[in-house]
């Protein structure tokens, strides 16, 4: 405690401790846009562009985990209709489409060909 008042009498000024954790901040927030939020904002765009060009029998995973082929896409409204079964369709959302399974196996047989 004499040491400290020795310090500031001969004119050390301490400043704010707040602002040396000012850079900390910047790079954790630097690094959380990087590793977090830039890879959700394209997973999401990737999904949107998946929805957007779901077509007529394309074989899909929904969200809810049912595997099923495309029958009807309206043009309109942002409804498909799903055939799960024989004699056994639902209607969904095309946002409710996880995968769509003949793009991937048309774009693994591609990769395939490639190589």
């Amino acid at each position: 405690m004499i040491h400290t008042l020795i310090l500031l009498a001969e004119g050390e000024t301490r400043g704010d401790p707040g602002f040396g954790m000012l850079p900390a901040f910047i790079l954790i927030a630097v690094v959380f846009y990087l590793f977090v939020i830039r890879p959700m904002k394209r997973q999401e765009q990737e999904r949107q562009k998946m929805a957007s060009n779901i077509k007529k029998n394309d074989e899909v995973l929904t969200n809810s985990g049912i595997y099923g082929t495309i029958t009807d896409v309206s043009d309109s409204d942002d409804k498909i209709t799903v055939k799960i079964a024989d004699n056994v369709r639902i209607k969904m959302t095309r946002a409710s489409v996880l995968r769509n399974l003949t793009n991937e196996e048309a774009a693994k047989a591609a990769k395939e060909a490639k190589a």
